[in-house]
Order: structure tokens, then sequence, then C-alpha cells
């Protein structure tokens, strides 16, 4: 038996991609509560049916649009990882937080719908996902962190733990402050460089 999310991917390239387009942007307009399948339908010039056909509820649909997501966020990290393994902890860090600026540029819709989920519990999967997130998280950044503490470039003696969570949590909404600030096309008023180098140098250098 074929699985709805089977059938999906055996569509055409060119259908799946109106299905996600759709779908993207209804989610990233509109809580997921009053987000709309027969918007979606309208948008994708597709069947309501047909769209149950591959996806049985709209939190299935939810799911794979949010696993695409990650998907994509996933490529970023790991690219910036493999390319900066020989840097320097300062270094590794700016391209890291370049990364963000990079995706959140290259595709706000879907950063408007993670900062959704994040901040305000908008997903019907919410602990799963952001529990998920957040090893991912955990992974890459203690992964950074201990290369460091292993160059002596950081305090081997560090919480590596706190040491994430405090890295994470600044990464966020300094992420969150520019995907607003872009939202609002006020790109002039934030310096993002500036920023770039702020967060950096707190945690290389401390606040001393």
């Amino acid at each position: 038996m074929i699985s709805n999310t089977n059938k999906f991917e055996q569509l055409p390239e060119e259908k799946q991609s109106r299905i996600v387009n759709a779908s993207i942007s209804e989610f990233a307009e509109k809580d997921y509560e009053t987000a709309s399948m027969n918007t979606v339908v309208n948008q994708a010039g597709i069947s309501k049916g047909s769209l149950f056909n591959y996806f049985k509820t709209k939190s299935v649909l939810y799911d794979h649009i949010y696993q695409l997501a990650l998907g994509e966020v996933k490529l970023y990290l790991r690219d910036v990882r493999d390319e900066t393994i020989d840097l320097s902890f300062e270094n590794r860090l700016s391209k890291v937080v370049d990364s963000g600026v990079l995706f959140i540029t290259e595709h706000p819709r879907l950063a408007r719908i993670y900062f959704r989920l994040v901040y305000s519990g908008d997903s019907p999967n919410r602990k799963k996902i952001v529990n998920e997130l957040q090893d991912m998280s955990d992974d890459y950044l203690g992964n950074i962190i201990q290369d460091a503490m292993d160059r002596n470039e950081l305090n081997p003696n560090l919480d590596k733990s706190q040491s994430v969570f405090f890295l994470d949590a600044v990464l966020n909404r300094f992420l969150k402050e520019y995907h607003l600030v872009m939202n609002q096309r006020s790109q002039d008023t934030f310096d993002k460089e500036e920023w770039v180098k702020g967060i950096t140098k707190l945690f290389t250098k401390g606040l001393s």
C-alpha cells in the first residue's frame, strides 16, 4: 500500500512545487489554527480531494513543510561546519551567524513559520518539534564549542551545556530581530555587521 506522503513524492516536480509553495505561503501568513486548506488548494490549482489524498490532515501537511524547512536549515549548517572546520572559533562563529542571516534573507517565509512556532507555540506538534530543534542545536553548537575548547581557544573548563544554551539563546534572539527588521524593510537601521562582530566578541572575549 502506498502511503499518502509517497503519493505526493510520486507527483511531477512542478506540481509538488506548486503545493509546497502554496502551503508555505499560507502557513507563513497565518497561524496554524487559521491556516486554510482551501486557500492552499486554490493557490496550488488543485482539487481539495487531491490535497487530502496526499496529506490526510492539515497537521500532516504542516509536518511535511516543517521537515522541508528543517532539511534546508541542516544543509546550511552542514556547509558552514565543513567549510569552517579549520578556522578559529572567532571566525567560525562569525560564519555561523552569517549563515543564519543568509537563510532568513533567502527563505523569509520559512523563517516566519519557524519563529512563530518557537515563540508562539503555533504548531500541533510543538513540543516534539522544539525538542528536535534543540537537539540539533545542542549537537551542532556543542561540537563547535568543544573544538574550540580542545584547541584552547576557549577555557577547557567551561560548562559546555551552559555555553551552548547561552549561545543558542543569543543567536535565536538576534536572528528573530533581524527577521523582524527585514519584514519591516528597515534594514538600514540595523547594522548587521556590527551585530555579528558584537556577538562574536562576546563569546570569544567576554564582556571585558
